[in-house]
């Protein structure tokens, strides 16, 4: 076992990326007009000081895939695996948790073991925060803790690098003459940092009025027939948006079509807020209005999954209410619930 921490310089670290580019289709975060995007790596590297609009998942699972072409052998595939540089916490931990639980527990998913295997994730520390992000609320750290193979804390002149899995260790030993043994000082460095960026993010935090995240399960529960869902469902347009920017979101559809090589099997994105969800062929419907598809979406990240892998499905990444034209916004769901049920009980 090689050592767990590292550093590289600035310029080291381009150096790495470019090497990795052999092997890999490298993609960073890229900043535009103050949000981040994930794009293709082109010889430039910037920090990103907090996470992208679009969520790490669609590395793992396309929103549009051709089923057949796994199975048919003559049909062109693109080998050459990501390097995804920059994830964020809130794009690891719970979400690759909750898709490896339905992705790879019982029936297996070979699209996504496949990508799963194949990838390299060197993930990164936060140092600031957008105005919906919440995941401090929610138990989480604003740096990664696990499920990366390569972190990255930014300090003076560089960055300390953590290893995370033996593929990390891999490609640390395949560039060694890169790297530096991280010192105390530079341990330290990234330590203060760390602490600097979840104390300023403690204050937005407390602002919010948020539930503690030990009674959102019991909220959602007793919730049940509030008045809120029926009222925040008004202004649901059923645009998807929080569906397809959601890091935890794994529901598709499968489809069978038609094109000018024949006929084919796809699955698609698919999610609770669409009103075809759970549609059966005689028309009839679970979740035949708004309101109950809104509330099942929080059913099923606050309820469903903690009581069977012991976490929500929900990362506090604030992507859902930044995105929503109607403005739902996630924490105020969670407040007015919370008031709400103080009400009941007087």
């Amino acid at each position: 076992m090689i050592s767990k921490y590292f550093y590289i310089k600035n310029n080291n670290f381009i150096k790495l990326l470019d090497n990795l580019s052999a092997d890999y289709r490298v993609f960073i975060p890229q900043e535009t007009r103050k949000n981040y995007f994930w794009k293709k790596y082109k010889g430039n590297f910037e920090f990103s000081r907090y996470r992208t609009v679009n969520p790490l998942r669609q590395f793992f699972t396309s929103s549009v895939e051709h089923i057949n072409n796994y199975f048919n052998p003559k049909t062109p595939k693109e080998t050459k695996p990501f390097c995804i540089v920059g994830a964020k916490a809130c794009d690891l931990g719970n979400s690759l948790k909750m898709h490896d639980y339905v992705f790879l527990e019982g029936d297996i998913d070979l699209f996504y073991k496949e990508m799963r295997d194949k990838n390299l994730i060197i993930s990164s520390d936060c140092t600031s925060f957008k105005e919906t992000c919440f995941c401090l609320a929610l138990g989480n750290m604003p740096y990664p803790e696990a499920l990366f193979d390569l972190n990255i804390s930014q300090v003076i002149d560089g960055y300390l690098v953590e290893v995370g899995s033996k593929k990390g260790e891999e490609i640390i030993t395949s560039n060694k003459s890169l790297f530096e043994d991280a010192n105390n000082k530079i341990q330290a460095e990234r330590e203060a940092n760390r602490k600097r960026t979840v104390e300023e993010f403690k204050s937005q935090i407390n602002s919010l009025d948020f539930p503690d995240e030990s009674r959102l399960n019991s909220l959602i529960k007793n919730g049940y027939g509030d008045k809120l869902w029926a009222e925040e469902a008004l202004r649901c347009v059923e645009c998807g948006a929080c569906i397809m920017n959601c890091p935890t979101c794994h529901c598709f559809l499968l489809f069978d079509t038609k094109d000018k090589n024949g006929y084919f099997k796809g699955r698609i994105w698919d999610g609770c807020q669409y009103k075809n969800f759970t549609r059966v062929a005689g028309g009839a419907s679970a979740l035949r209005l708004r309101e109950y598809r809104l509330r099942n979406r929080y059913i099923k990240k606050f309820e469903f999954f903690p009581e069977r892998i012991k976490v929500y499905a929900c990362t506090g990444c604030g992507r859902c209410a930044e995105s929503c034209p109607g403005k739902i916004d996630i924490r105020k769901i969670f407040k007015t619930l919370n008031e709400n049920s103080k009400t009941v009980k007087k």
